[in-house]
């Protein structure tokens, strides 16, 4: 006859396994709202029977708890993940093109067209008097003023170069921090689970910098188990290991010695590992915040600078696109003005061959009045030739008509400045498109990842019914079997 107490035993597993299960509930409903966290279960299972030598040969022996775990779904962890980095790239991509865009805008509405007009009014009031000084003077004033439009619209495309520097630094700061997090974390984890204990809110913390880590840019995460139950938890950006478990490798930005492109802000970053070898988002194809950042900054659309040995082909039109394309416009204007003017003469008969009208600076593409012109007007051109008579307009008409004229891939300087603030806004609108399908689908996988891993306050309501129930049906198991003993002791005398 197997021993009576044992039942005892048996009920007192299960008030034991029961009371598990309304804590691991109670923690569930408490972190309900918290972020990241990973809905808890005990698992239990029946103990090992034992061998009573009686005709039934084996009788149960109640249960166990095995441990508590975290409900999540890897294949929605790795969907969730792959998402944040195509989000955060194009995001970044449609931020900072919004900001282009409205450089642009601000260029073309209110500064260009009032700009240009100012420039060629003049020109025409020049035609009306070609001998006046005061209007000559008015011209090249324009003319300076048309040039200093131009120059400030690069210095805050360059201004925006520097913002997108220094996010790039803090977005390098974040990875470092978060690998560092990540690896401490990883001593912690294994710390706990050698000792046979779950470390499910550690992990969540993990999980959670890692979310986060995805949007700067694409990692590649690798857990591998041993059979002592220690892990070892490795973060990849490419090809570099930026976790390896408890080591936390680092990045750093370097100040550029020279200019990728020759109107590029002074010490535009470059990215390397602390040992020195670089790192480019962009080349690897790793996405991310990062990736559109630095697209944003460098882009040029493909097109290498043969000025700078440094130069590399980024096929997004950033940053460097818009500004070359700026100075394309500037070079073919003031080629096709100066052609017309250096075939002239000036107020004295003196040839203009060597006065062109707009100089280049001699370092990068600053372009204005040429300083000759500024100190004394009656150096301007207006005729091509003096002896027709000091108010002969020949020249001057030509520049008027300059207006009109195709200058640049055959459109006029209205047209191709136009077609460029186009350029940015369908690149803008693509972006934004990009960001709000990524946005939402975020949401659908964050909501399917939520249906296993989040917590349901109906289905914890329930649990807590159903645990209590275990858990009064085992203390009733306990005072039966009281009432038992006390049979068996006090009224039989065994």
């Amino acid at each position: 006859m197997p021993n009576t107490f044992f039942g005892l035993n048996i009920a007192t597993s299960g008030l034991y396994a029961a009371s598990v299960n309304l804590n691991v509930t109670a923690n569930n409903a408490a972190n309900a709202k918290t972020d990241g966290y990973s809905r808890q279960q005990a698992t239990q299972v029946a103990k090992n029977a034992l061998r009573v030598y009686q005709e039934y040969g084996m009788i149960g022996a109640g249960v166990k708890v095995t441990g508590i775990e975290r409900v999540r779904d890897a294949f929605y962890d790795k969907k969730y993940i792959a998402n944040q980095t195509k989000l955060g790239e194009c995001y970044t991509k449609y931020y900072h093109s919004k900001q282009m865009e409205d450089h642009l805008n601000e260029a073309t509405v209110d500064g260009f067209t009032k700009e240009y007009s100012n420039f060629f009014d003049s020109i025409q009031e020049v035609q009306k008097n070609p001998s006046s000084i005061p209007a000559r003077t008015a011209m090249i004033s324009y003319g300076e003023s048309l040039m200093d439009f131009f120059e400030l619209v690069k210095t805050n495309f360059r201004l925006q170069q520097e913002d997108i520097n220094a996010e790039i630094s803090d977005n390098v700061d974040k990875i470092n921090s978060t690998a560092r997090d990540i690896a401490a974390l990883n001593e912690q984890i294994n710390a706990i689970e050698l000792t046979g204990a779950s470390a499910n809110e550690l992990r969540d913390k993990r999980d959670l910098l890692l979310d986060s880590l995805s949007e700067i840019c694409e990692i590649q995460t690798n857990e591998k188990v041993y059979e002592n139950g220690k892990t070892e938890f490795t973060v990849k950006l490419g090809t570099n290991t930026l976790v390896d478990n408890y080591s936390a490798f680092q990045l750093k930005v370097v100040s550029r010695d020279d200019k990728v492109d020759e109107d590029d802000a002074v010490g535009l970053y470059d990215i390397q590992w602390s040992y020195g070898e670089e790192f480019n988002p962009v080349k690897a194809g790793l996405g991310g915040t990062l990736t559109g950042l630095i697209q944003s900054r460098d882009g040029n659309n493909g097109v290498r600078n043969e000025k700078s040995q440094d130069s590399y082909e980024i096929d997004y039109k950033g940053i460097v696109y818009y500004i070359d394309e700026i100075n394309k416009f500037q070079q073919a204007f003031a080629d096709a003005f100066n052609a017309i003017h250096t075939k002239g003469q000036d107020a004295d008969g003196n040839s203009t061959a060597d006065v062109p009208f707009f100089v280049k600076s001699e370092e990068g593409n600053a372009y204005s009045v040429n300083k000759v012109l500024l100190e004394d007007a009656s150096k301007m051109a207006t005729t091509y030739d003096r002896i027709e008579g000091a108010d002969n307009q020949d020249l001057i008409q030509d520049l008027v008509e300059l207006r009109k004229t195709d200058i640049l891939e055959g459109s006029t300087s209205e047209e191709f400045l136009q077609s460029l603030v186009t350029e940015v806004a369908v690149e803008t609108k693509k972006e934004e498109t990009l960001e709000k399908n990524y946005s939402e689908y975020k949401v659908t996988i964050q909501n399917q990842r939520l249906s296993v891993m989040g917590v349901d306050k109906d289905e914890e309501a329930m649990n807590l019914v159903k645990y209590q129930e275990a858990f009064d049906l085992n203390a009733k198991v306990i005072d039966i079997m009281q009432q038992v003993y006390d049979k068996l002791i006090n009224g039989t005398g065994v």
